[in-house]
């Protein structure tokens, strides 16, 4: 069963990706905006994947707040990290923004909130991972 790492701030938005990924996805689903641990646990090569939510109230690293696009970059500094697929799920839906943000963050696939299908998040992660198995 493929594990999913999702940090998202939002709790009926976290709640409903846990749901979809889950019973619709038949992934493991994990929860988290703990930074120290999301990144001790991508060093164990505890996920499959990882679905980022670019705007983040909680998440603090060294001290200080950070977002997903920050988030992502540190996951990609780990070993580990570097091949994990990273979806970006974000309400910044202006025109520019996906390559803008990719680029930033380093993340692999951008998706615009609100989602409201599941198997729009389903179908992306699931596209992740079979490029991830691919590659290796």
């Amino acid at each position: 069963m493929p594990r999913v790492l999702v940090v998202e701030d939002n709790t009926l938005v976290a709640k409903f990706y846990r749901l979809a990924l889950e019973r619709a996805g038949g992934f493991e689903v994990t929860l988290s905006e703990d930074v120290a641990a999301i990144l001790r646990q991508v060093g164990e090569h505890a996920f499959d994947a990882v679905v980022l939510d670019v705007s983040l109230r909680d998440c603090h690293h060294n001290g200080r707040p950070i977002d997903g696009l920050e988030l992502a970059r540190l996951i990609r500094q780990t070993s580990a990290g570097q091949r994990l697929p990273i979806l970006l799920a974000t309400a910044h839906a202006m025109e520019g923004d996906r390559e803008r943000l990719l680029a930033a963050s380093g993340a692999d696939a951008y998706l615009e909130k609100p989602i409201y299908d599941p198997q729009v998040l389903i179908g992306k992660i699931q596209d992740l991972l079979a490029l991830k198995n691919d590659g290796t």
